[in-house]
């Protein structure tokens, strides 16, 4: 008797459930992009136990026709191909037919639905992938799933399930990545009797996010659009000061359906350059729109990973969109009573005016490590390595950046009227979210301004300079806004080829090490470039004659050689590439130290130098080289208001 044999039907099932449901989040992003396909504007899910007990999703969708019901459970049965040329064709979220049926070989499954043209409802139930019974029912237009039990007849795979507040997490994140791409969908979450997750489906993405994240983030996001070259990218971005120690709050959508994808990644990020601290990145909720054609989806089994035709192209689209919303926004960042930060006066968005707060809402620190049923779980993504970061961006962004139409709109979204979008938004609390005034928006060219017509106060521990504009008062860290000022000025000339080298009064002998010596002779090339005139004097010794002018303030042997080490790492050969790392260090020990006093006439020359470099609000390390604190902020402290 031949070793090969065909599978059962049940057999055959279950492994196909192997695929597609690994755990109950599995079941609930089946069954809600299934919702989302038939037409619902509203989707409600309940979980008991992390779904491991039940899980019962309902939706107001277009519903399946009674005589269509039963065969929905069957596998491959779809209504959206008919044949292989269908397949390039789809765009709803998918069109795998098996879904239900490996769903219902692993659990017990109650579906009741009814289409609009059916006078009554429809219910079957499935267990271990049989249809038990099948009957008419009482129902309004749409569909309800209860799944209960899940994996209750295959117990080795539900020993591998995590606890339930886990399995609840991982529910939260798939119905948060879902509800962030849907802002038309009313999307709710309810754990154990709770509801943990409430969208308004207002169409604004921007009260979505309001939903899911809070008023912190709401109220510290930037609008991102801009449309080139066949890409459309739209969505929000978040000021530095709502960072994050990993990249948990960063989404990312391709034609409606939530993916990972490095070269997004790279591309937000090295936008962010320079305006975070290591080991911080931003908020990102970004929506792209390409030609299918232009995209391979089928990379990852869940459609999790995509591929571009043209990666060079999405880069740099996705670049620029959110370096031009950055350059659009002011970023000073302003010290409020929580000891953190807040938007500057104006620059909140304009929440609609169902979910506004007042200036009297209570502020808190949003801890990193947030319960799961505050926000959604920790992604389990591999993070890109900073050289990969780097690789990437030197590839895909030339030194003449394209140029792409970026446009901001007047107002950050639109104010589309919905009678529940404030229970959507509270019910979360169970507070009432009151109303807040709306302000005129400043920009980077507002600031710089401020800053030029700001009275000089002085200096406070020989190292923050104090001025007063209007009603506030501005902070700035002498040392970070020089070494801005300082790196600007020699990167403008480095990429123009502009001499910056200054001739020092005697030459300076250095010893090198036989490894230093090798790593000299390899990158003359660049050290010319970089306004360093040395020659060989020995076998181990060089003599340097110039050096950049930002450094004829006292330059030794120690800096060459942290310099050739940098330039070593950062760079491989002599090219037109711009060492930015190198820059940084140079415009670092070339600024004036902190602890060092300054006379007004000082002061003044730093802050307008300041108000007229591109990026006035961080060093070349992303520490803040500006804040302010208001006169209302100051008045609080001292309770003259309350």
């Amino acid at each position: 008797m031949g070793k090969i044999v065909i599978l059962d039907e049940n057999t055959a099932n279950q492994i196909a459930a192997g695929e597609v449901i690994e755990r109950p989040a599995s079941v609930v992003k089946e069954l809600v992009e299934n919702s989302l396909d038939a037409g619902a504007t509203s989707v409600t899910v309940e979980i008991v136990n992390g779904g491991k007990k039940s899980i019962r999703v309902t939706d107001n969708g277009h519903g399946i026709e009674a005589d269509d019901a039963a065969m929905a459970f069957e596998r491959h049965a779809t209504s959206k191909i008919r044949t292989i040329d269908d397949i390039s064709r789809i765009s709803t979220m998918g069109f795998r037919g098996e879904a239900l049926a490996s769903i219902a070989s692993v659990a017990k499954v109650e579906m009741v639905t009814r289409a609009e043209k059916d006078a009554d409802g429809t219910r079957v139930y499935a267990e271990g992938g049989n249809i038990i019974s099948l009957s008419p029912a009482g129902a309004p237009v749409g569909t309800t799933f209860e799944v209960r039990e899940l994996f209750y007849n295959t117990p080795a795979r539900y020993k591998f399930l995590k606890n339930d507040a886990v399995e609840a997490g991982y529910i939260h994140e798939i119905l948060t990545r879902i509800a962030l791409s849907r802002p038309d969908v009313s999307v709710k979450l309810i754990n154990q009797g709770k509801t943990v997750l409430h969208t308004p489906g207002n169409h604004d993405l921007l009260s979505v996010i309001y939903s899911i994240y809070g008023s912190d983030i709401a109220r510290s996001v930037i609008p991102v659009k801009m449309s080139a070259a066949g890409i459309e990218i739209e969505g929000y971005i978040g000021k530095p000061e709502i960072s994050r120690g990993n990249r948990g709050y960063e989404s990312f959508y391709v034609n409606g359906r939530f993916i990972y994808n490095r070269i997004m990644t790279t591309a937000v990020e090295e936008a962010y350059k320079m305006k975070l601290m290591q080991k911080r990145f931003p908020f990102a909720v970004l929506m792209l729109k390409i030609s299918p054609h232009f995209v391979d989806v089928n990379v990852h089994p869940a459609k999790l990973e995509v591929r571009f035709s043209d990666e060079k192209k999405v880069f740099r689209a996705v670049y620029h969109s959110v370096s031009g919303a950055l350059s659009s926004a002011s970023l000073i960042r302003e010290v409020r009573e929580d000891g953190s930060y807040k938007l500057t006066t104006g620059q909140k968005p304009q929440i609609p005016e169902q979910i506004r707060l007042t200036e009297e809402t209570v502020y808190c620190r949003e801890p990193e490590d947030t319960a799961v049923t505050k926000q959604p779980a920790q992604r389990l993504e591999a993070p890109v390595p900073a050289a990969e970061h780097t690789q990437k961006a030197r590839e895909y962004v030339p030194e003449d950046k394209i140029t792409v139409q970026y446009a901001r709109e007047d107002k950050a979204i639109t104010q589309t009227g919905h009678e529940n979008v404030k229970t959507a938004a509270g019910e979360l609390t169970g507070e009432k979210i009151p109303d807040i005034g709306e302000a005129e928006e400043k920009s980077p060219a507002d600031d710089k301004k401020r800053l030029q017509n700001a009275r000089i106060i002085g200096q406070v521990f020989s190292s923050y300079i104090l001025l007063e504009e209007g009603e506030d008062i501005f902070i700035i860290d002498q040392h970070a806004a020089h070494e801005r000022i300082s790196y600007e000025k020699i990167r403008k000339k480095y990429a123009e080829h502009e001499s910056f080298e200054q001739g020092m009064i005697s030459p300076l002998a250095v010893n090198l090490s036989e490894l230093e010596m090798d790593r000299f002779k390899h990158l003359s090339g660049y050290l010319r470039r970089l306004g360093f005139d040395i020659e060989v004097f020995g076998s181990r010794t060089v003599l340097v004659r110039s050096v950049p002018y930002i450094l004829s303030g006292g330059f030794s042997s120690r800096d060459l050689a942290d310099i050739l080490e940098k330039l070593y790492i950062e760079v491989s050969d002599v090219s037109d590439m711009i060492p930015e790392e190198t820059l940084y260090m140079m415009a670092c020990k070339s600024a004036i130290k902190a602890n060092r006093k300054m006379t007004d006439v000082e002061i003044r020359a730093l802050v307008d130098e300041l108000a007229e470099t591109d990026d006035l609000y961080t060093c070349v390390h992303g520490r803040p080289a500006i804040i302010s604190i208001s006169k209302k902020e100051l008045e609080k402290r001292f309770k003259r208001i309350v």
